[in-house]
């Protein structure tokens, strides 16, 4: 009975989300349905005893409650506070100056594909301290671009190297990689260091292999002599005028990612120091330089505000998504979906190997359906500590490859936002960017999968 009712559920989700329907929305909705079935079937109540309001339909709301109070005050406070951070870091204009530093080195260089190859891993770095993947395809396009072109390199070669390093979403204050943590129930550093880093490392140096002779197939094909377009330039006016920050900038987006390292169980244990609080040392910090660079108080303290903003606006797209994904997870855990779906599983003699391909899979595609890796991670991974369970494996086994591979679906999806904002200011089609990016995240994918498997089932 229960799987009549879930699979036109699911139906509508997926329907929902793909027509651009709200997620969060599209998401509570139907798990309140799937919630409301059970305890019409009498399969499950949507409350326990000594919780119930007496009335179901305001248990449900009874229990959106209890989501909405559980999330935002922990994980839903941390990523706010990501969010913030990457916003307070762009206002000031100190992730650009990272991206200026890091970049400066490659002009040293002469050819255009073993620079396109180095400055990748450059960019990987990079997205450990900016954060939002649109953000930082957007700085690397009006720093990195005009660089790339200028060696000869074509405008779909060099956007797709700008549009790529946030498949790889690591470090401590990316939104997915902390849900992951929280999920799996160990701290940020602990999944970044003991899990992330041991897959996407080799990942991200086979991606950059993949780049220089992908992009060099691909321009070859297409007629493009890179030693025959040397000084080419596609920058846009005014860019060269807009006021830069200083290079000391470069080290304020670092300073969450060194404190975590420094005061933790690897160095030093006789202090701790929280993800948040070190993101907010980092923004009062960044309001003394601008104190200092300025000299105006009042400038310097509307900063914060800029934080605060960036903390809204990120409550509705990802704490939303992830309180509507709970919500939906629960209606799915009550009508007994699950439990018949492991079941299942467990009964085809399909073991915990195959289950990780599985979910990772159905994580990419619906990624590159989405546009979305937030969405595609957030909307599937509250599941994945049940599954794991199931199978008796840890529950970050299920939820790296699905972590890595809603970024990496994100940047083959050709109405992903960051692959959209590259190609126009390329002026190149989507479809074209993503022709270019797909076989490095193909390629790369399957060494990740492999390595997960070889490390960690």
């Amino acid at each position: 009975m229960d799987i009549l009712i879930v699979i036109p559920v699911v139906a509508l989700v997926v329907y929902g989300i793909v027509k651009n329907f709200s997620a969060s929305a599209t998401l509570a909705i139907a798990g309140m349905v799937l919630l409301s079935a059970a305890t019409f079937l009498g399969i499950s109540d949507i409350l326990p005893v000594d919780k119930t309001t007496g009335f179901a339909p305001f248990d449900l709301f009874e229990l959106m409650n209890g989501v909405f109070s559980m999330r935002m005050a922990s994980l839903g406070l941390t990523i706010m506070a990501c969010g913030g951070f990457a916003s307070y870091m762009s206002h000031i204009g100190a992730s650009e100056a990272l991206v200026r530093l890091a970049v400066k080195p490659i002009h040293g260089f002469k050819s255009p594909y073993l620079v396109l190859s180095l400055v990748y891993l450059v960019c990987v770095v990079l997205q450990m301290f900016v954060t939002s993947a649109t953000g930082l395809g957007l700085l690397l396009m009006v720093t990195l671009y005009p660089v790339l072109r200028s060696i000869g390199l074509s405008p779909a070669s060099a956007a797709a190297v700008c549009a790529s390093p946030a498949a790889f979403e690591i470090g401590v204050t990316q939104v997915n990689a902390n849900f992951a943590a929280s999920q799996g129930g160990m701290e940020i550093t602990e999944y970044f260091l003991g899990y992330q880093a041991w897959v996407t490392v080799p990942m991200a140096f086979l991606t950059a292999a993949l780049h220089f002779f992908w992009q060099r197939r691909c321009d070859l094909k297409a007629g493009y002599i890179a030693a025959d377009h040397v000084g080419a330039t596609d920058a846009e006016e005014g860019e060269e005028d807009k006021p830069k920050a200083p290079a000391v900038y470069a080290l304020l987006p670092m300073i969450p990612f060194v404190l975590l390292l420094v005061f933790s169980k690897m160095m030093v244990t006789s202090i701790s120091v929280n993800l948040v609080a070190a993101m907010l040392i980092s923004v009062f910090a960044g309001m003394l330089f601008e104190l200092i660079r300025k000299k105006n108080v009042k400038e310097a303290l509307s900063g914060f505000d800029k934080f605060l903003a960036g903390m809204g606006a990120v409550f509705g797209p990802v704490v939303g998504l992830i309180i509507g994904a709970e919500i939906f997870a629960m209606g799915l855990k009550h009508i007994g979906a699950i439990d018949s779906l492991l079941g299942s599983a467990q009964g085809l003699g399909i073991g915990a190997a195959f289950m990780a391909v599985f979910m990772a899979v159905l994580i990419a595609i619906s990624a590159i359906m989405m546009g979305s890796g937030n969405a595609a991670f957030l909307s599937f991974a509250t599941l994945a500590p049940d599954v794991a369970k199931s199978f008796g494996v840890p529950a970050v086994s299920m939820l790296l490859p699905m972590n890595f591979a809603a970024s990496m679906g994100r940047t083959m999806s050709p109405i992903s936002a960051v692959v959209i904002a590259c190609a126009g200011i390329a002026k190149i089609s989507p479809f074209e960017l993503v022709k270019r990016t797909a076989v490095p995240m193909l390629g790369s994918f399957v060494l990740g999968m492999g390595l997960h498997l070889i490390l960690f089932m």
